[in-house]
């Protein structure tokens, strides 16, 4: 590893500094103290490949030659495979200029078309009716990934043994997608061979003085800064014609593998951070939801005489109804069942009372909205999981209770932040206002885990019929306020720092 100004990996948090990366362009500095999480480690390895891909981590020697004297012996070695009949000669690719290069390099590289590195040729299209050759297995870009493949329940399909000249992969060669994810690289590492279908580019070096691994991160950078995109109308790829004049830069072997060493400590290091900052967010997931737990069972506050109890509260709530209901305000309902021993999950202090859910809320489902309705705006609209896009209008007032109604999300509970739209995806909840606490509310029924524990093999679904019956712990309205107060300041400190 290289060490001095460039060294990435030796900087640390000092006492009261943000540990955010540093704005200049010659130092990324990142730490794993604990104080400084979350940190952006996507960030921080786009900035590292960044630096790297400018020669900025590594020295220039003198020893390592030049990139120009490698390419050189790069278009020497291609023109032996042109004379020899394995390569066709192309036609020549114009000059690079000034205007066309991404960011600056070191005076000793050189910038380069990626096809004048790399041998490049796609796979096989799939074709039932073509039984020709040997059945062989091949891999399609659903088993390609970054830096790693996924090779379970690879299918088969015929090869003659010129189609497999052209699509069989050998270790060391580097995959690209052309389509799906395009641009998705990773090395075959393996040291058996492969076929490839068509979606997939196979590039294979033309020298071993060409750092394969370099092309693979540098693809990730270009991925990641918007220089590979789909282009045209409808399936967008990454054509052959692409690949080939992508520019790139050369750097001399020699530095090109030392680059390649510090990006992946760094990664490895980074990979470790991933690792922590997702066991730190399990951790906090796991402690939220004891702290609820506790609160929500009535074992963080204090039960007062003075606050009445829970059934003088459920008494005045019945008595609002029947009020709304002959007003014409409020449909009647078919009355809840009583809550047996069998109906409750957990003890309660004496003063509370398990009700039905269906006693203390109402759910209405939205209204649909098709995504081309979705358009900017300034009125966010919330669908099973939260706010699904923005609209030019709204119906319900902030602080109203969303249920997530099907799918993946259901049961999820948000509460809008301004006035909203409510898609058909969620249900609008209404509840008595003077008697329920929202926020008390809103921690029970996330608790509650509605639809995840009430649904059949189908697909998940929250409706009243289902929901109503559940028994709700209900105390009184001062004590709820308690809860939801303690609730908040607990769960602020469990918030991980911005």
């Amino acid at each position: 590893m290289t060490t001095g100004k460039n060294n990435i990996l030796n900087n640390r948090c000092p006492p009261g500094s943000s540990g955010a990366p540093s704005g200049g362009t010659e130092d990324v500095v990142f730490t794993s103290c604990s104080r400084c999480f979350p940190i952006d480690t996507q960030a921080i390895r786009s900035k590292i490949l960044d630096l790297a891909m400018r020669g900025k981590l590594t020295e220039q020697l003198a020893g390592d030659g030049t990139a120009e004297e490698l390419y050189r012996q790069i278009q020497a070695k291609k023109q032996g495979l042109i004379k020899t009949g394995i390569l066709r000669e192309e036609k020549p690719l114009p000059e690079i200029t000034g205007e066309e290069v991404p960011f600056s390099i070191p005076p000793s590289w050189r910038w380069v078309y990626l096809g004048e590195l790399f041998q490049h040729n796609t796979g096989k299209a799939l074709n039932s009716s073509d039984r020709q050759g040997q059945q062989l297995e091949y891999i399609t870009t659903s088993n390609l990934y970054w830096n790693r493949f996924e090779l379970d329940g690879l299918k088969t399909m015929s090869f003659t043994d010129s189609e497999c000249e052209k699509c069989t992969v050998r270790k060391g060669d580097l995959l690209v997608c052309e389509g799906g994810d395009i641009g998705r690289s990773a090395i075959w590492n393996y040291d058996y061979e492969m076929r490839i279908q068509n979606h997939i580019h196979r590039l294979r070096r033309y020298s071993e003085n060409i750092c394969t691994e370099f092309y693979y991160y540098l693809l990730w950078l270009y991925k990641q800064t918007g220089r590979i995109n789909g282009i045209g109308i409808g399936l967008q790829g990454f054509s052959s014609k692409r690949v080939h004049s992508l520019i790139v830069p050369l750097a001399p072997y020699d530095e090109a593998v030392r680059l390649v060493e510090v990006i992946k400590q760094a990664f490895s290091i980074l990979d470790s951070i991933d690792a922590l900052q997702t066991q730190y967010a399990d951790n906090l997931t796991v402690l939220k939801s004891k702290l609820i737990d506790a609160a929500i069972q009535g074992k963080m506050t204090e039960q007062l005489p003075e606050d009445g109890t829970a059934e003088e509260l459920y008494q005045q709530i019945q008595a609002e109804k029947q009020a709304l209901i002959q007003a014409g305000k409020l449909k009647k309902r078919k009355p809840q069942p009583e809550i047996t021993d069998n109906d409750i999950p957990f003890a309660i202090p004496s003063n509370w009372k398990w009700v039905p859910l269906g006693e203390l809320i109402s759910i209405e489902s939205g209204r649909g909205l098709t995504a081309a309705q979705m358009k900017p705006g300034r009125i966010p609209v919330y669908g099973g999981n939260g706010i699904s896009g923005h609209h030019d209008c709204a119906f319900v007032p902030e602080g109203t209770v969303v249920i997530g109604r099907v799918g993946y999300y259901c049961g999820s509970v948000h509460v809008t932040e301004q006035e909203a739209w409510v898609t058909d995806n969620a249900f609008i909840t209404t509840y008595p206002e003077k008697c329920i606490d929202k926020w008390f509310l809103v921690h029970a029924l996330r608790h509650m885990k509605l639809g995840q524990e009430n649904n059949g093999a189908a697909q998940p679904v929250v409706s009243g019929k289902k929901i109503y019956p559940l028994a709700f712990p209900l105390p009184p309205l001062a004590e709820q306020k308690r809860i939801a107060a303690k609730l908040e300041e607990l769960l602020q400190l469990c918030e991980r720092p911005k």
